[in-house]
């Protein structure tokens, strides 16, 4: 994959058509303790498939909501229920 770097023109662009003032407005809902402050300490030297390897295990370290109970959306998902049900619950009667 090419690696196609932007310039300070590109990124303005970007950003005015998304209607934001500059990068930092991105991740204004991020807390501020749970971001990075400097470079990601990684060694020198890696190939491409061993940094993704070690972001990976990085962000493997995250509480996922697959990871764990999961109680948002007051039930709302995709759930099984019954053709019999679904039959009774939309009758006039119900």
């Amino acid at each position: 994959m090419r690696y196609l770097p932007l310039n300070d023109a590109d990124r303005a662009t970007m950003l005015e058509r998304i209607g934001v003032e500059n990068i930092d407005a991105l991740f204004c809902d991020v807390p501020a303790e749970a971001r990075l402050d400097g470079p990601v300490d990684l060694p020198i030297h890696k190939s491409e498939m061993q940094v993704e390897r070690d972001m990976q295990a990085m962000a493997g370290q995250n509480m996922t909501a697959g990871s764990a109970p999961f109680f948002c959306g007051a039930g709302a998902y995709r759930h099984h229920v019954r053709r019999r049900l679904t039959i009774l619950f939309n009758g006039r009667n119900f």
